[in-house]
Order: structure tokens, then sequence, then C-alpha cells
């Protein structure tokens, strides 16, 4: 019942408050970089959109940014009304050349795919500033992670690590209130929180997990969970507030269960900021549960790769496992361009990091940082080009029972994305760990990869 509560009064909160907001996280895994156009005033909706500009899907083979192109027209007409197809594919080539847990045979391919829906309700000719969107997702192959002892590719882990079945992650639906509120509830995709210009789960960037996200969020957080929530948007930046289940899963659509087990509420704000007239972001976030954890009870995208330790260890730690009647975490971003050329295509250098803290006791994590410089188009003629490099350190949390070996992790990752057309990315990409998983008696993992990346 609590969470029952605890939703109410975010409507309420939203019925009541003279709040700015905007669409909620509309930008699903990998859509961020799509190349929209202005639509001529003919072909704009008779009512206010969400989706204000529309992806271009002409041009050809060698040019366009969807290598499917228009279907004939058919595309273009589709989005005109209302529906938007995405469709992404990733494959990788990884290895574990050096220390972690295995180098033995230890390269792995595997890939992902992602299809986006998006259906607004304005070019729909339904009803103003609405939009439903819907994630499914599946992955295949074999992952590096478990070789390495680390999660080098973070896509491993999506939608659930280890399962291979189509899973719908994601199917929310938005309503703005007026040009400046919203509110948003549904299956949400929380991975769209925390984004930031260089190192984040949706782009074309890092693979290693602690550079795509803060892992800290994990144990408050699932990645696919119902919740609801409002955000609030103006020229200064965003503030978003949202109540979840702390037990969501994307395999479930957790109407049966929902809020049971554990409530979680969060809210981040993001400022844009223009040190030296260059763009930048400034977020906060805070992270609260109220379910009853089991301290060594973690999250995979926490990085301990329990499945790797002596059963012995796990049996004897867990006679010394307590329990927590509610978790906390505070996480601080931030993104700064130092050089820029073109603004509205981003291209400069700039530099980009993370901070996060619990409380130390149900979080297995209790304090990390990363940081790291990256750019896009830095070589003459290769405007679209980005790069990469970073730096992370995990501090896991002193609670964890000594027989389990675990105390910190650091490490460094470099990539270059080529954009060989604008629907396919290559990126090589090189990752060095520390003490992976938080084993200090386990050799430095030095791990290659290439990444191909498809947007039909």
């Amino acid at each position: 019942m609590k969470g029952f509560y605890l939703l109410t009064a975010v409507f309420v909160v939203i019925a009541l408050g003279p709040l700015r907001a905007a669409q909620p996280p509309s930008d699903p895994k990998g859509t961020q970089d799509e190349k929209p156009v202005d639509k001529p005033a003919a072909e704009s909706p008779a009512m206010p959109s969400l989706i204000e500009k529309l992806p271009d899907y002409s041009g050809e083979l060698a040019k366009r940014s969807f290598l499917l192109g228009d279907w004939g027209g058919t595309r273009t007409k589709l989005a005109e009304k209302g529906v938007l197809v995405d469709l992404r594919l990733n494959q990788y080539l990884q290895g574990n050349t050096h220390g972690g847990v295995d180098t033995n045979n230890a390269a792995r391919y595997s890939g992902d795919w992602d299809l986006h829906l998006k259906f607004d309700t304005a070019r729909l000719g339904l009803w103003p500033a609405g939009l439903l969107e819907l994630h499914a997702e599946s992955s295949f192959g074999d992952f590096a992670n478990d070789e390495a002892g680390s999660p080098v590719n973070d896509e491993a882990l999506y939608p659930w690590p280890g399962d291979r079945d189509v899973m719908l992650s994601h199917l929310v639906y938005t309503q703005a209130l007026a040009e400046w509120f919203a509110v948003f509830g549904g299956k949400l995709d929380t991975s769209v929180g925390d984004k930031n210009e260089f190192a984040w789960l949706h782009g074309d960037n890092f693979m290693h997990t602690s550079f795509r996200w803060n892992p800290v969020a994990a144990r408050t957080t699932p990645y696919s969970t119902l919740g609801a929530g409002f955000a609030v948007l103006g020229k200064w930046g965003q503030w978003s507030a949202m109540v979840y289940d702390t037990e969501g899963t994307p395999h479930v659509s957790g109407f049966d269960t929902v809020f049971d087990g554990g409530t979680s509420v969060a809210t981040e704000l993001a400022l844009n900021v223009r040190p030296f007239d260059k763009p930048g972001h400034q977020t906060v976030s805070f992270l609260w549960s109220d379910k009853n954890f089991i301290s060594l009870e973690q999250d995979p995208r926490a990085g301990i790769a329990l499945n790797r330790m002596p059963l012995l260890n796990l049996l004897l730690a867990g006679l010394t496992l307590e329990r927590e009647s509610s978790s906390w975490a505070a996480l601080y971003s931030f993104d700064q361009y130092l050089y820029m050329e073109d603004e509205p295509s981003k291209q400069g250098v700039g530099l980009f990091g993370r901070f996060g803290f619990s409380d130390g006791e149900a979080n297995p994590i209790e304090a990390f940082y990363s940081f790291g410089v990256g750019g896009k188009g830095i070589i003459p003629d290769r405007d679209n080009d980005k790069f990469g490099v970073g730096y992370f350190f995990t501090d896991y949390s002193g609670d964890l029972p000594d027989l389990l070996g675990i105390s910190s992790s650091q490490g460094v990752e470099l990539f270059y994305n080529i954009e060989a057309t604008p629907w396919l990315h290559i990126t090589p990409d090189l990752q060095f760990i520390v003490d992976p998983g938080g084993h200090d008696d386990r050799d430095v993992a030095i791990v290659y990869g290439i990444r191909a990346q498809v947007s039909f």
C-alpha cells in the first residue's frame, strides 16, 4: 500500500503544482544521433506534437541515415501521420587477451537488436501532445564479460543478463498538459536518465558499464519497471521526478506484484550551462527505496561476478549476511565542451565525469567515479567520427563479507567510432581493467573489441 500512496501523491503534485514540464525520456537506446529534418509547414500536424522534427529517411545508399531508406516514400508518410519505426542492430567481437578470469579461447561474438515504435497522437489526428513509445529488444551470442570478470560489454546486461528472449522493456505514454508540462507512466526504461554528451548508454561511445551510466544506481533502480512521474523543462535545463517498482523486470508486466516488495523514488535536476560560451550540462540525482534488501544481493550491472566465485565462499558468506530496510544513492555528472567547431553538428572536444555515493550497506558499491575526454570530428574530412578515453574507479562496500575477497576495481577504456556511412558505424575499442570485479588476486584484464552498428 505504501507504493500506492506514493504513486497517488505523484499525481496530486502533477495536478496541483505550477511546474514546467517536458516529455520524459523519449530518446530510446541508440536514437539520439538520428539526423532530423525540418518538415514544411504543410506537413506539420494540425495540433501540437511532442515530435517537432521527423527523421530524414531519404537519400542514396551511401549518404542516407537508414539502410532500408524510405520504403518508396511509405516511411516518410507513416512518420507524417504519426507512426515512426526504427530498427537497430549491434554486433560485437571482443576478446580477453590477458588476466581477468579466462584467456583460453576468450574471443566472443555477440550482438543485440532494438525495435522502437512511436505513435504521435497529434499527427494521428487524435488529441494534442500525446506520445506512446514502445521498445522491444533481445541479444544473441556469447559476451566477453565472464572471461574478463568485469562488465566490459554493457549491452550483455540488457534486457536481462544471460537471457536471449525478446522482451518489451519500454512501453510508456507521455501527455503534455501545457507547453511546458507533461506526465508519463508505464513500463519504464530507466536507462534514459543520467544523460551525458560523451559517455552514455544511448550513443556510439564506450562499451564498459562504468562509462555508460552510474552503477551506484543499480541497487534501487531496475532497468525496466512500472512507474510514473513528471518532468519540468526550461531554457535552464530539466527537472524530473518519478516513483517506480524496485523489483520490476523486463520479463513480465509487473501489474500483479507492483510495489509489493519495495518502492523507489528518484529525482534528477539537469542544468544547461555555458562557461566561456561553450555548451555543457551539470546533473544531480537522488535515489531512495524502501525495499527490504539482503546485503549481498546485487544487480549484475554493479560489476560483481558472483557466478565465478567459489561455491564454498558464497555459502559461508551467506551466514554473515544481514538485511537492510532501505537504500539510497546520490549521483552527480557533467559534460562540458572545451572546443567547438560547429555547435549544431556538435563537432568539438570536451570533458565528462560521473560521481556516485551510497549507504554502503544495502548497496554493494559505496563510491564510484569516472572521468575522461570525448569528442567528434577531430580529423579533417571525418566530421561525424567520435572518440573517447576514460578512467573509472569503483569502491565496493566494506560491509561485503571478507570471504568474497572484493575491495575495489578500476580501469581505462579507449574507443574511436568510424562513420562508414550514416547508417553504419564501426568502433574499435580497447580496455584495461585492474582487479576485475573487485578481486585483487586477478591480473589486469586487457580486452580488445570491435563493434558494428547498423540503423535500418
